[in-house]
């Protein structure tokens, strides 16, 4: 599994804002983070969503952390941006199976593991650690 590019600049948007501890125009997030500044409203508006990024208007707008850096985790940010956290559709909230079989199936067990252990790895660094 590989996130997707939108993911990486979300968490070098987020990990910048942290480090300025400033409001940031999107045109020098896009300069400086080599991020298209078309994409910069796209990607934060994914974190406003997840309450990461606040939107700043008038003549000094534009964005910054609505939470310390030591609250926001690489989960909070990879899960606002990616269309499924589940790195198999067995774990999906339906949990579907083709051939039924997702209560007894050790592979779907297996990967329950590895799942959590994914899960808790990102949920274990934040922005605060990487700073």
């Amino acid at each position: 599994m590989q996130l997707n590019i939108t993911t990486d600049y979300a968490i070098r948007i987020v990990y910048y804002l942290a480090l300025k501890e400033e409001t940031i125009t999107a045109s020098e997030l896009a300069s400086v983070l080599k991020i298209p500044v078309n994409y910069i409203s796209k990607i934060t508006k994914k974190l406003k969503a997840a309450e990461i990024v606040q939107a700043c208007e008038g003549i000094k707008g534009g964005y910054a952390l609505m939470k310390k850096p030591g609250m926001i985790s690489l989960f909070d940010i990879v899960s606002s941006m990616e269309v499924t956290m589940k790195i198999n559709r067995c774990l999906e909230p339906d949990g579907f199976c083709s051939r039924n079989a997702t209560d007894y199936c050790n592979v779907h067990k297996a990967l329950l593991n590895v799942q959590k252990t994914y899960e808790d790895a990102l949920k274990s660094v934040t922005i605060a650690d990487l700073i």
